[in-house]
């Protein structure tokens, strides 16, 4: 499974990029949310995007995401430290929403629900 994890924190970027990639997913990771331009050639079984990047936010990018007919199959899971956060994956079209700081136990388990989902 391939997850592009979107971080500007180099910390946290860091930690979830250790995190997956002992669990066995392949990880790509970028600072802010242009590589979603980039989706139609990386083709991303999931994306982990914070919400607070440089630029556009979180939830902009997912807009892109899910409105671009040949990437909106693509799961994006919202990751922050934002309080209405569960409201803002919703009007994104977010697949889903992490709060932080995250339970790794906790993100391990959303990603293998979508990992379940396609049957990866």
């Amino acid at each position: 499974m391939k997850i592009v994890v979107i971080e500007d924190n180099p910390d946290i970027s860091e930690i979830m990029d250790y995190i997956l990639k002992d669990d066995g997913y392949e990880v790509i990771s970028s600072e802010d949310g242009t590589i979603a331009e980039q989706f139609s050639e990386i083709k991303p079984d999931l994306v982990l995007m914070d919400e607070l990047l440089p630029g556009k936010r979180g939830s902009e990018w997912c807009k892109y995401i899910k409105t671009d007919p040949e990437l909106k199959h693509i799961p994006v899971v919202l990751v922050s430290t934002m309080p209405n956060l569960e409201q803002l994956a919703e009007k994104s079209g977010a697949d889903g929403f992490v709060e932080k700081p995250f339970n790794i136990s906790n993100l391990g388990r959303i990603i293998r629900s979508f990992s379940e989902k396609q049957g990866k």
